[in-house]
């Protein structure tokens, strides 16, 4: 068999020469059946010799790589003392396997095997990779190289059983999620990797030494957020520094005009979109790069992330106007998805949404854009769109596919009536749209109603909004195109964007913070409370954002944002709350009772626009 045998081929051989049935029903206990005892001994004998380091590159038949399936479910590999004899030289042993026909046989016996297999590996060789971390870290046992050499092939190892779980296996084997190691927050310096991982591209160093960054799975979604806000902050300085330069030029004497080292918007309420597209459209893309800083036209206010986030809660509302008729809604889930309709002069609306979410994503504020996870696959290029995302757009949709998808009768054309065609509605006005040629007259029956699925939700996500979203994903480019952002999972990017909607407002109470003669058990603070939790969630929503300006928390909850702190206003009864958005300071004056407290808090969070100065 050629080693440049193609996956059929290599499933078909797996399935005959080695007599194993691969299927979903496949598991390792009927690998191991028949695996006498007596071979423990044998095996010991042959980790005392070392035997797995004489592995060759190139197993003598395939028949033969059955023994990697094998020996992780023996005993010895539980023994973390036997680490530099068993476990270490079996991840160098599968890993030296050429990358042809053999490491791919091994892969698809992992595929097939399944869960089981993915877990065994995940259960030996992530504590395995703390222990070498700590060996080291403690100058102990491994001298340096030989700790690189270790190092890498575990992670490689994992590596690879990571990408069959998660790439190859549809759906995934195991969730991602699993192969986090959220012990690499405090046992490794992140940025510093990262710095020399990004580095390695370009000059020339050690590339022997190990960067946790090239197994970035490993990473959970705390440790990728810093690192995206890490390289933000240095494209930020870089842009800074380049703006200064410039301006230094400037002054001794350079025929250049000054540059600005902030990206400035100067925005009236009342033409929130026309301003912000009119601005965003005269700035470089590099300017993309510089710390961003909103203004309200007649208004007094610094911006110290208060206003920069009051003014993305109301353009992506204004945005989502269905004047513009740019976005379906789809109230079963309150989602949106791009309509159908589209005309040339949209495309700068696109784009600029596309920017916003960027720019809300690298000056570190949550947006709400109510997209599907389906986008965020787009945008990264990860993941299959099926039928499962129709469910997070439209569950009725999808149970009505998938009733067809599971109808076995055969009577499906006379008794649904399908045909390969789509019904939209646009502006109220609804059309029937082919999905293939000739589609009006093609009945969906048993054979072709797979193919229909496909079609329809092709449309949907795909086709219907083909210029929409690549208008969207140019805008969004324009700001975020960086390494980083490559090392999350749609689902992980969602979060990240939109934040968090469980709110835990017991929580929020306990890290609130107290100046003044205020605390947690005066009366006027204890009312404070006692109305504020009799509020309904819209309303204690809104307080949020009459605090912070967003009526949001990031995706960790209460622990990422600055606490709210309340102080006394030496004010009477006849003014109201006021809050200090970039700060989540609350100034409240003493009322002289809880009625009069209620009153003037309900009025304060319902006409909640604009920055002052107190």
């Amino acid at each position: 068999m050629s080693g440049k045998a193609n996956p059929p081929e290599l499933k078909k051989f797996m399935d005959k020469q080695c007599q194993l049935k691969l299927n979903g029903n496949r598991t390792v206990v009927g690998v191991l059946r028949g695996f006498d005892p007596f071979m423990n001994l044998v095996i010991d004998e042959a980790y005392e010799a070392s035997i797995l380091l004489t592995l060759p590159e190139t197993a003598p038949c395939f028949e033969a790589l059955r023994i990697y399936l094998i020996l992780p479910f023996c005993h010895i590999f539980e023994n973390e003392e036997s680490f530099e004899t068993v476990s270490a030289p079996f991840a160098q042993a599968a890993t030296r396997l050429k990358k042809t026909a053999d490491g791919r046989v091994l892969d698809y016996w992992i595929l097939h095997l399944g869960r089981k297999f993915v877990q065994r590996i995940i259960e030996l060789y992530k504590p395995l990779v703390i222990k070498i971390i700590q060996i080291n870290s403690m100058g102990l046992a491994l001298a340096a190289e030989q700790y690189q050499t270790v190092l890498e092939a575990v992670l490689e190892l994992l590596k690879k059983v990571h990408h069959v779980s998660c790439n190859m296996a549809k759906p995934e084997l195991v969730g991602h999620d699993l192969f986090y190691m959220k012990e690499l927050n405090d046992m490794i310096d992140i940025k510093r990797d990262y710095d020399f991982w990004q580095a390695r591209q370009y000059l020339v160093v050690d590339r022997k030494i190990v960067s946790f960054c090239d197994y970035s799975f490993l990473f959970d979604l705390k440790a990728k957020i810093l690192l995206l806000q890490y390289h933000g902050q240095l494209e930020m300085q870089e842009a800074i520094r380049n703006a200064f330069m410039h301006n230094f030029q400037t002054m001794m004497g350079a025929h250049v005009d000054t540059v600005n080292p902030l990206l400035m918007l100067r925005i009236n309420r009342d033409t929130i979109v026309h301003d912000t597209i009119n601005q965003l459209d005269k700035y470089k893309d590099e300017d993309f790069k510089k710390p961003l800083r909103v203004y309200f036209q007649n208004e007094e206010g610094l911006d110290a992330g208060g206003i920069r986030k009051e003014f993305f809660l109301l353009l992506t509302k204004e945005i989502l106007n269905p004047k513009y008729g740019m976005f379906t809604v789809y109230e079963e889930t309150n989602t949106i998805w791009f309509s159908d309709f589209y005309v040339e002069e949209e495309e700068a609306m696109y784009k600029l949404i596309g920017t916003l979410c960027a720019l809300a994503v690298y000056n570190i504020t949550i947006i709400d854009l109510p997209f599907p996870l389906a986008l965020y696959k787009k945008l990264l290029n990860k993941g299959n769109i099926d039928l499962d995302d129709m469910k997070s757009l439209s569950p009725q949709l999808y149970k009505s596919l998938k009733y067809l998808l599971n109808y076995k009768e055969d009577d499906l054309e006379t008794s649904l009536c399908y045909t390969f065609e789509i019904e939209r509605e646009v502006y109220e006005e609804k059309s029937r749209i082919e999905l293939k040629p000739g589609g009006a007259s093609i009945m969906v029956n048993q054979k072709n109603k797979q193919e229909f699925i496909d079609l329809y939700i092709n449309y949907v996500f795909n086709k219907s909004c083909e210029k929409q979203f690549q208008a969207f994903s140019n805008g969004f480019r324009r700001v975020i195109n960086s390494k980083p952002l490559e090392l999350f999972y749609p689902d992980e990017l969602m979060s990240f964007v939109i934040g968090n909607t469980n709110y835990d407002w017991n929580e929020f109470q306990k890290k609130t913070e107290y100046k003044g003669e205020y605390h947690a058990n005066h009366p006027v603070i204890q009312w404070f409370w006692q109305v504020f939790h009799k509020l309904d969630e819209p309303e204690r929503k809104k307080f949020l954002l009459f605090l912070t300006g967003s009526d949001r928390v990031p995706v960790f909850g209460w622990s990422q944002t600055q606490p709210m702190t309340i102080q006394r206003s030496h004010t009477d009864d006849i003014h109201l709350p006021v809050s200090h958005t970039c700060f989540n300071v609350l100034d409240l004056p003493s009322y002289s009772s809880k009625e009069v407290l209620k009153t003037k808090l309900i009025d304060a969070i319902q006409h909640n626009q604009g920055f002052n100065l107190v």
